[in-house]
């Protein structure tokens, strides 16, 4: 027996952190079938790249190969062949970002354990964990999580290239940044900054040699990053998919404007993504309802004095001017719940406005910034003196504290996000808290004659309970937390500071190490019931958060009634669906219509051929007046979708329609007390162009 308490002692760390890996899995994947297929944008093409290679190849996001999606290939790759493997199924789809934030959490803990200890190492890796951002990411079909996942990996590598000086593990590092460009763009590189100043001052190498390699990585990486990209830009154009959310079909603009200077500015903010004027989007998404808006505030109040101001609501829960493809639609028609509103860049309702405390306001400190404040001051705090003789935990220190500043400033800053794009921000916040957990209990752990040997872990301690008080701020603000998760994040931290105390008078290492645990769940009880809530309930498939709001009876105290909420169940009325199919023809389109959405769940229930000509937002300029008399006389156009929400597309086209083909009269497809086959009661109406 004594032998048996011997091991577990000596091995402790590898039982906590099997643990921490299964709480991890659970969060990520449990009840995973409970969210359907996720985001239909993603669904919709999924489903078209299984069914040719083609397809598969440039993300096409119809069974014809007619439009793309707005993102690279890897990420949907992988999900493709999860489905080709496991068959068409919503968890299938969902399970690569359900492993990799697992994964994930093993990199937090290998990267952090090496540097800084196992137990810092432990505690980093349970933050990560719980991290509500990571956990809604990884039960979604976006692919924030792959990324993260190949991120981490890379610097698992540059730490390898510092520490033994050899240039083939920068070189693999590099390679892992242009794998995640081709998950998520330039989303991949916003850890450029953190790589490139710690290998070059952290390196063994001499000055021109750390250049050099430099080069050579940077040739790498970009060579990884644009080999499919330029496949596509000089692939004959004819024979491809139009490019989504472009105006002139090039991968390029996608990558500059869509992807790149739309979120850095705000949409309709340097981007050049088609000229869209997103203003005039807004305006006529709003002019077009037809459903009676009520306009209501659904957002609490701001952790610090910002109120954030939510868009109208309609009778059956879903938002207005909620937007993209991973969320930034316009539309409405985003998520199936409609909860918390959309994302317009700055001032939005999703993100609110830029600013220096944006990432303590109500809709983001709940995802990703329960633990930054005390992030940021174990960056400052933990600075030790350097050495005369640079190392690899030197290194990695100040990595960290660089990928934070980098994230910290960007979402602070940003024009346009999402909320759950807030896991970039979460491995850099896991581990200098856990960084700064560790200081906190070695700088208690032995009485110190010199006094001034306890400020550091004093200011830790401080800024560790300011930290925990900001939390108490947030929890205070839902009427239905106060009676049970307010005494935990009390009762705990409470216990810790006496445990302290008696510790400090009569120093014992039991005691310090029951305290440390009383501070850690605390710190992390509010994150752990943030994180349950998409557990436990669905999410909005486009724009996934955590928080009270989606178990449905725990509102923010401020808010004179709870916000409404559809449930997944709620499909689309399929009578449309059924009318088309019946009168489908072979070598035609089951239906066109002008954005993605309109056809999204068509594609996903039939796997049939849809064109959305105008793609996600419905300006792109894929489809000509000429090129549809063509396809109509060749019969590959019968029938055409005139939704009630229309983007800023080719209007001539919607004219020449109206003008040419036969309204098809809705109680021929249409059941009674339905609405007309089109998510979230949106109506269309259907055109016929006879041969």
């Amino acid at each position: 027996m004594q032998q048996i308490i011997v091991k577990l002692k000596k091995n402790y760390h590898i039982l906590a952190l099997i643990f921490i890996l299964l709480l991890s899995f659970v969060f990520n994947f449990y009840a995973i079938t409970n969210n359907g297929t996720g985001n239909e944008y993603y669904a919709a093409c999924i489903k078209s790249m299984t069914q040719s290679f083609h397809n598969f190849f440039f993300v096409s996001f119809d069974p014809s190969g007619m439009v793309s999606v707005d993102k690279p290939p890897l990420g949907l790759w992988v999900q493709a062949i999860s489905v080709l493997i496991f068959g068409y199924h919503g968890w299938a789809m969902m399970l690569p970002q359900a492993l990799a934030g697992t994964a994930s959490c093993f990199m937090i803990y290998i990267l952090t354990a090496k540097h800084f200890g196992r137990p810092a190492g432990l505690i980093s890796s349970l933050i990560f964990a719980l991290t509500p951002a990571v956990v809604v990411a990884s039960r979604n079909n976006t692919m924030d999580m792959q990324l993260v996942f190949v991120l981490l990996v890379s610097v698992w590598f540059l730490f390898r290239s510092i520490d033994s000086g050899k240039w083939r593990y920068l070189f693999l590092a590099a390679v892992f940044v242009g794998l995640g460009f081709n998950i998520k763009m330039l989303q991949a590189y916003m850890i450029l900054p953190a790589i490139v100043f710690t290998y070059l001052f952290f390196t063994k190498e001499k000055l021109g040699k750390r250049f050099l390699a430099g080069i050579l990585s940077v040739i790498i990486m970009f060579g990884i990053s644009f080999a499919w990209v330029l496949t596509v830009e000089f692939y004959p154009s004819a024979n491809r998919p139009y490019v989504d959310s472009t105006s002139n079909n090039s991968m390029l603009e996608l990558i500059v404007g869509h992807n790149g200077t739309e979120r850095l500015f705000g949409s309709g903010m340097g981007g050049t993504s088609g000229g869209r004027d997103f203003d005039k989007i807004i305006k006529k998404s709003a002019n077009d309802e037809t459903t009676g808006d009520t306009a209501t505030n659904n957002t609490p109040p701001s952790i610090g004095s910002e109120a954030v101001e939510m868009p109208a609501q309609r009778p059956d829960g879903s938002q207005q001017n909620q937007g993209g493809p991973d969320g930034d639609q316009f539309d409405g028609r985003g998520g199936r719940d409609g909860a918390m509103g959309g994302g317009m860049g700055g001032g939005s309702s999703e993100i609110g406005s830029a600013s220096p405390i944006r990432l303590w306001t109500s809709n983001l400190y709940g995802q990703g910034s329960w633990l930054l404040l005390f992030a940021i001051i174990s960056m400052f705090a933990c600075i030790k003196k350097w050495n005369s003789k640079k190392n690899v935990r030197q290194s990695a220190f100040v990595f960290w504290s660089l990928w934070l500043v980098t994230m910290t400033v960007f979402f602070s800053f940003a024009g346009f996000y999402h909320r759950y794009y807030l896991c970039m921000m979460a491995p850099a916040v896991a581990v200098l808290s856990g960084i700064g957990m560790m200081a906190i209990y070695n700088g208690f752990r032995n009485k110190k004659e010199n006094r001034k040997a306890y400020i550091r872990p004093a200011i830790l301690l401080i800024a560790f309970l300011t930290n925990i008080a900001l939390e108490i701020v947030c929890v205070l603000r839902y009427s239905q937390l106060i009676n049970w998760l307010l005494p935990v994040i009390i009762g705990t931290a409470a216990i810790g500071i006496i445990l302290l105390i008696v510790h400090l008078i009569k120093p014992k290492r039991a005691i310090l190490i029951i305290s440390t645990l009383a501070f850690i769940i605390s710190s992390l009880a509010a994150p752990f019931y943030w994180s349950l809530t998409p557990v436990m309930n669905v999410p909005n498939s486009t724009l996934p958060y955590a928080g009270p709001e989606l178990a449905g009876s725990s509102f923010p105290q401020s808010q004179g009634s709870g916000e409404t909420q559809t449930k997944f169940t709620q499909t689309r009325d399929s009578s449309l669906e059924k009318y088309l199919v019946s009168h489908y023809k072979d070598g035609s389109f089951l239906v066109v219509s002008q954005r993605s959405s309109d056809v999204a769940q068509f594609i996903i229930d039939t796997g049939l051929p849809c064109y959305a000509y105008g793609g996600f937002l419905g300006s792109d300029n894929s489809l000509t007046v000429d090129k549809l008399k063509a396809l109509v006389s060749e019969g590959k156009i019968t029938y055409y979708l005139l939704s009630s929400q229309n983007g800023m597309g080719n209007s001539e086209i919607t004219s020449y329609v109206k003008a040419n083909a036969t309204l098809v009269n809705e109680s021929e497809y249409s059941s009674q007390n339905s609405n007309v086959g089109l998510m979230s009661g949106q109506v269309g109406t259907l055109y016929l162009f006879k041969s």
